[in-house]
């Protein structure tokens, strides 16, 4: 447990501006350090993370019908997030809602008109292809390549080639070279096969970070899937981790309401409906934060944890006199990767864990939750409902595979009728047929995505991307407006991509920032750093002389890159 929560003195009130991941994190994180804390958000408590139950789908005394703005994934080199949920009280649980994450042992990646591949977790290496040194990593990399993703030699002797590039650079080049290239560039997706690219490129990288290759730099999707090889074979993972986890249940109802009751019973203050549009500066601190069509807010204390294209709205000509570093919020960017559940009238197991459509035009990824859940799903809706293949659309703008139309110019129903030929069109194929129509009961669109009046959708909630650059745009938790502080996974965090571990550290961070500026003699919040392999040490120190003398690395031979370039 955190420490133990003290009444609030004069001069610690804090308004936590956003109800999300981040938004609860620091509101816990303060509340158990004996801050005042009211927690002010427009829409919903909490935030993109939230299931959403769409109204008078339960009939004859049943719950609504189970959504969620995508699934749940948490890997196991999560630490700080778990460590809030060991630490949120769930009945019957020792270590609280983190006992209502269960494992996930396999990984499938479904091909349209190719035979299936179905990864086990974790991933059974032979003792021959453990890694002692520079050579058998590339040679098992290579080898499972070859074996797993059916990669030429040459495709497979490339990819492990930059893979060690990488993980033995420097943090300089790492921020300073690779932040500043696309992965897709950094890999040479343009170079390679069909079957490449589904693999390094876009096809896995789905399921591992809220974007694709074209688009996010190569430091914020190679740093995640290291973190996630290490993971696979035990290393990184916080006790009792494991590489993939879910959890048993809808996302509220196992973790965010027990958190939300848990915040109240400590005294934290909700106040939703409550759209924050303006910061107040007055003697260089913010005095309020505006809130539309109601009063102002006051507070000694300020953390913004709303997301980043809101954000960019706040900051007025006054804030940025205050902190022109928080100009570089406005060049941040957004993307759309949104849920989509069908729930179905029979079960459908498809894996024990997630679900890649490789060959998915829209990048389509599931997970089928009923395997994972306590609740019986006949629970829910009419009674009829046994499974929910739980899905995610991640890509917005590329023509779909059967209607020839981007997702972002569909209407709802054509985007739920386009997602489900393409899931089918993976499934029912080599002579099997999985799923047919007459097993779906319905679906549901998380209701952000909103018909524009012109025949397409916008979204009200998209994810902030790690674009090529991205880390030196991103603000510090800690701002130069003394009692101002941001929360968020688009500040900089050690985990970096966009996920709920750095929303949750981005929390913790903006809290220890506000304790050093109250001279609070409290305990500060930890925020974890990943795993870093030592074997890798001296390669380090030998390419940070190497990148200060602008030389590239020296295993960047295959493909040479220069500094900056």
């Amino acid at each position: 447990m955190g420490p133990v929560p003290a009444h609030a003195a004069s001069g610690r009130r804090v308004a936590v501006l956003g109800a999300g991941v981040a938004g609860l994190t620091a509101a816990h994180e303060l509340i158990e350090r004996g801050f005042e804390v009211e927690v002010y958000e427009r829409t919903a408590l909490g935030g993109k993370a939230r299931s959403i139950f769409p109204p008078g789908t339960g009939t004859g005394g049943r719950l609504d019908l189970p959504g969620e703005h995508g699934f749940r994934f948490f890997p196991g080199f999560y630490f700080n997030l778990t460590d809030n949920m060991r630490r949120t009280p769930f009945p019957g649980n020792a270590k609280g809602t983190w006992d209502n994450l269960v494992r996930a042992d396999a990984y499938m990646m479904s091909r349209q008109g190719r035979p299936d591949l179905t990864i086990p977790f974790p991933f059974p290496l032979p003792p021959s292809s453990r890694i002692y040194d520079v050579n058998s990593f590339l040679a098992t990399i290579t080898s499972g390549l070859q074996t797993v993703a059916k990669l030429s030699v040459t495709e497979a002797a490339f990819a492990a080639q930059k893979l060690l590039v990488y993980v033995t650079s420097c943090d300089e080049r790492k921020l300073g070279q690779w932040d500043n290239i696309t992965w897709a560039d950094y890999i040479r997706a343009d170079r390679f096969s069909d079957e490449y690219n589904k693999f390094i490129a876009d096809g896995t990288i789905r399921n591992l970070a809220a974007t694709k290759s074209k688009d996010a730099s190569t430091h914020s999707i190679a740093m995640v899937g290291e973190a996630t090889v290490w993971s696979i074979i035990g290393l990184g993972n916080e006790p009792g981790g494991s590489v993939d986890r879910v959890l048993n249940g809808s996302t509220s109802e196992m973790w965010l309401d027990p958190w939300i009751a848990h915040l109240r019973d400590l005294g934290v203050k909700f106040n939703v409906g409550y759209e924050v549009d303006s910061l107040t500066v007055s003697g260089g601190k913010i005095t309020s934060a505006g809130i539309k069509g109601r009063s102002a807010v006051s507070a000694d204390w300020f953390v913004v944890a709303m997301p980043c294209e809101r954000v960019a709205g706040l900051l007025s000509t006054a804030v940025l006199n205050a902190d022109p570093s928080l100009a570089g919020i406005k060049a941040l960017r957004t993307d759309w990767m949104t849920g989509l559940q069908f729930f179905l009238k029979k079960k459908l197991p498809l894996a024990a864990g997630h679900v890649n459509y490789g060959d998915s035009t829209w990048a389509v990824t599931s997970i089928s939750q009923e395997q994972f859940w306590k609740r019986d799903f006949s629970t829910y809706g009419d009674g009829t409902v046994q499974d929910c293949l739980s899905s995610i659309i991640s890509d917005w703008f590329t023509p779909g595979t059967f209607n020839n139309k981007r997702a972002a110019d569909c209407l709802p129903a054509e985007i739920a009728a386009e997602a489900w030929k393409q899931i089918k069109a993976h499934l029912n194929d080599n002579g099997q047929v999985q799923v047919t129509d007459a097993d779906l009961h319905s679906w549901f669109l998380d209701p952000a995505i909103v018909p524009n009046g012109g025949g397409g959708v916008t979204n009200d909630t998209p994810l902030f991307i790690q674009q090529p650059g991205s880390w030196r745009l991103r603000p510090t938790s800690k701002t130069k407006i003394p009692n101002l502080f941001l929360a968020g996974d688009w500040v900089k965090t050690p985990i970096n991509v966009t996920t709920m571990e750095g929303a949750n550290q981005g929390g913790r961070q903006a809290v220890n920032a506000l304790l050093d500026a109250a001279g609070s003699n409290t305990g500060r919040c930890d925020v974890h750093e990943l795993y870093e392999q030592p074997l890798w040490t001296p390669f380090k120190v030998n390419d940070k002389i190497r990148y200060s003398l602008r030389l590239p690395h020296e295993f960047d031979i295959l493909d040479t890159r220069w500094p900056g370039r």
